[in-house]
């Protein structure tokens, strides 16, 4: 084989045993750039001066490159923007005004699936199209898994719709996209009874009371994090009452409390100062609302794996149990919705679909008795 130096440093060209093949490899090892490429030295070194493969060649310096050092109308440097050049630990004042606003487990997950992108950030978006996502997509499901694929997606379709705004972009190219991941219907499913007896009676304290929370008030992990006793009131119609505003949706909510949470609230050891309830076991409180949940999750698969509680249960799990067990109780969904802090009447009946087929069964076998 015969080596041929060429101008692009870091390069080496090698010419196959067959004739007029070609190799290029990076000069310090790694795959080849282009593989088993048929032609003559001249129309090789036209590929090389090709755009496809220059975006190639230069992708290792790219990785090393700032998102910010990159014009706005590209994938790189809108990040760079949207993020208020936190995707470069820079946290910059200009920017999209609206990324402080969004709740930190949002802005973590957006940043993460936003790194993953760093080699393509050089590619202009005007220029990206949906086979081009799908293309991403599938490679990031198979490279790490695919829920994160389907976040990354979902990131990038929140970024999109504000580059179409500021005219960066003709249309959002994330719309109408499958995901790659498969919806587990049980997934964040209603807890059974002897789960909720064991984990209430077994929990250390710090997973406890998030569970507590989202099993007699119904909160998201977003709103338990910093709920804070200051937000109680007296009520005439339970004692007390919580009010509220839900981070997702800015729902402001005022809900009387069941006596469970109060009785809970009332024992709990732990007394903060500033009145904030979600802390750990000493006493500090959680550096984020998703150390929290992951803290939570960890401790149900250990006890799942032991035998002593089913598979599927979640903290949000319990949002779902408060929810069914007023549906059982006779609240309509648009009321369940109020009741979680949900405007669209659509999440009452989404989070309560399973009660209403127990009770179309029950329907049914009671007409089997009567003879009807």
């Amino acid at each position: 084989m015969m080596v041929v130096k060429v101008s692009l440093r870091g390069l080496n060209i090698v010419k196959g045993r067959k004739p007029n093949t070609w190799y290029v490899h990076p000069r310090g090892g790694g795959p080849a750039l282009i593989k088993g490429f048929v032609g003559t030295r001249e129309e090789l070194l036209r590929k090389l001066e090709e755009p496809e493969f220059l975006q190639t060649y230069n992708r290792p310096r790219l990785l090393r490159r700032l998102a910010g050092d990159l014009p706005m109308e590209t994938l790189g440097g809108f990040i760079h923007w949207f993020t208020c050049g936190q995707i470069d630990d820079a946290m910059d004042g200009d920017g999209f005004p609206k990324w402080r606003k969004l709740a930190e487990a949002t802005r973590k997950d957006y940043l993460e699936a936003f790194d993953y992108l760093r080699p393509e950030f050089d590619i202009v978006l005007k220029d990206i199209t949906q086979p081009d996502l799908y293309a991403v997509r599938d490679a990031c499901a198979n490279a790490k898994w695919p829920r994160f694929a389907d976040q990354m997606i979902a990131a990038l379709s929140s970024m999109f719709r504000h580059a179409v705004k500021r005219g960066k972009m003709p249309f959002n190219p994330c719309l109408g996209m499958d995901k790659v991941h498969e919806y587990d219907p049980n997934a964040n499913r209603e807890w059974l009874p002897a789960e909720w007896t064991f984990a209430s009676e077994n929990s250390p304290l710090e997973v406890l009371i998030p569970m507590m929370t989202a099993r007699y008030i119904g909160l998201r992990g977003q709103t338990i994090a910093r709920l804070n006793r200051n937000q109680f009131e007296d009520h005439g119609l339970t004692g007390k009452a919580v009010r509220y505003t839900a981070r997702k949706n800015k729902q402001a909510v005022l809900l009387p409390v069941m006596k469970e949470y109060q009785d809970f609230l009332a024992e709990l050891t732990v007394q903060r100062a500033d009145g904030l309830i979600a802390v750990r076991d000493d006493g500090s409180e959680w550096p984020s609302e998703k150390e929290m949940q992951t803290r939570v999750s960890h401790w149900l698969r250990d006890q799942e794996r032991k035998g002593l509680i089913g598979s599927g249960t979640t903290l949000h799990g319990l949002r779902v149990s408060y929810a069914a067990w007023w549906k059982r109780n006779g609240a309509s969904d648009a009321e369940v919705a109020a009741l979680i802090g949900d405007k669209s009447q659509r999440m009452g009946t989404h989070y309560t679909r399973h009660v209403e087929n127990e009770v179309s069964i029950t329907r049914a076998f009671a007409r089997l008795k009567d003879g009807k």
